[in-house]
């Protein structure tokens, strides 16, 4: 991994005018959410009080989650300080402690404390579907099965959904999935509507993997109309834009939304491909201060990011195959796959992918933008 320039970092910059946009602040900052304003305040003075504390970066993460501002994120571990580093901090601690180690990509911090929850709360929905997400992440299917059937005995169906769904997506079983979905969908809308993006978000992403394209279209539009926020899906929408050479479109998606990381990235690859040199030249830049700024803060960049930005706007294919494959090894999902693959090919370097095309024909993964880098690489 390059080593990080700490000075370029430090450096002050000066825009040439006062009509150079630095940043565009996420309307959540300014927004006022009087509950939330009052029991900050409330918290000040009393600040181990552990409901009020749990309330407020609860509602942190959820707007964290939300905008992919990671300020929001930091204010959610601010609240919970005076437990932070306890080693038996309360169940309801650990559950949010482990979702901000998430956030971070600090995965086995957030199983330590997610089997905790669970050891001590066996029937814990939430904490057995955040626990089985992390091992597939992590592409450590044996162990997430286990948890899998722990839930299962005695979750509903759409709870189990959250977990089955992308497990199945990710070892072959897209049309399962997709299936599963469609299944459970009219009773989402009418009883938890509050789930209904999350599915057709995968909705979107399992009929791309299977070419299905205007179906996928159909629901990463859907999804926008019900909410814009979540940054997940902008993400997803603007990489099915930009794989099909419309970055006019991608740029429009995610532009007002450059707070999150990944909206910047996709902004930047989206304005280069449009030509639009100077904007993507600032936000790649932009994007280089930011991994700079967590680096010193002792913590490290999203992989996943960081090795596109050296693959899609640095032009350095041996700098993102490093990236890629350190990525790899904290997680297994298919951007962090294609980045491996796309990033060997061009640096030449197929030997380097070879244990990720032996992780795809073990699980039997099937996505329909694998076949053509898998092929370059003399694979199946």
């Amino acid at each position: 991994m390059a080593v990080p320039n700490v000075v370029a970092a430090t450096e002050s910059y000066i825009p040439e005018s006062d009509e150079v946009v630095l940043e565009i602040l996420p309307s959540t900052l300014f927004a006022q959410d009087d509950e939330l304003t009052k029991n900050r305040q409330k918290l000040a003075n009393d600040p181990k009080n552990l409901d009020l504390a749990t309330t407020i970066a609860a509602r942190y993460i959820q707007l964290g989650k939300q905008e992919g501002d990671p300020r929001l994120f930091g204010y959610a571990r601010a609240a919970l300080q005076p437990w932070w580093e306890e080693s038996a901090p309360p169940s309801s601690v650990r559950k949010l402690r482990a979702e901000l180690f998430e956030v971070d990509h600090d995965y086995d911090a957030a199983l330590a404390d997610l089997r905790r929850v669970v050891k001590k709360k066996p029937r814990d929905v939430q904490a057995w579907i955040e626990l089985a997400n992390i091992l597939r992440v992590q592409g450590n299917y044996a162990e997430m099965n286990k948890a899998r059937g722990s839930l299962s005995e005695f979750a509903s169906p759409i709870e189990v959904m959250y977990v089955n769904v992308p497990y199945l997506a990710a070892t072959g079983r897209g049309k399962v999935g997709y299936e599963q979905l469609e299944k459970q969908l009219p009773s989402a809308k009418a009883q938890f509507p509050e789930t209904v993006p999350w599915i057709l978000t995968w909705q979107a992403e399992i009929a791309r993997t299977l070419g299905r394209d205007e179906e996928a279209e159909a629901h990463y539009r859907e999804g926008l109309e019900l909410n814009s926020g979540p940054s997940y899906l902008l993400r997803s929408y603007a990489d099915f834009l930009l794989d099909r050479d419309r970055p006019e479109e991608a740029l429009e998606l995610v532009q007002d939304h450059t707070a999150d990381t990944g909206c910047l990235l996709r902004a930047a690859i989206a304005a280069k491909n449009a030509g639009m040199n100077k904007r993507a030249e600032q936000w790649q830049q932009q994007l280089a201060d930011r991994f700079e700024e967590i680096r010193l803060r002792g913590s490290e960049p999203h992989g996943r990011f960081e090795s596109r930005w050296a693959f899609e706007l640095k032009d350095d294919p041996k700098l993102a195959l490093e990236l890629a494959l350190a990525n790899w090894q904290k997680q297994r999902e298919a951007r962090d796959t294609r980045n491996v693959l796309e990033a060997a090919i061009a640096a030449k370097k197929p030997d380097a992918a070879q244990p990720v095309v032996d992780f795809l024909k073990e699980h039997g993964t099937q996505d329909v933008q694998f076949d053509p880098l898998l092929e370059q690489l003399g694979g199946e």
